[in-house]
């Protein structure tokens, strides 16, 4: 669901003078969790990611 949200979730940021510097990364990596099969995690399943 988050995955889904970051377009709008970005826009909205920046529509409102927010950089999303920080938080296209963070996106990212929610992207790739998603796409090796971690849908039904939470954000620890993206701290997993960068402990590897």
């Amino acid at each position: 669901m988050q995955v889904a949200g970051a377009p709008t979730f970005l826009s909205t940021a920046e529509q409102q003078g927010v950089s999303p510097e920080l938080l296209r990364p963070y996106f990212d990596l929610m992207r790739r969790r998603l796409a090796e099969g971690g849908g039904e995690e939470d954000l620890t399943g993206v701290i997993d990611l960068l402990v590897r």
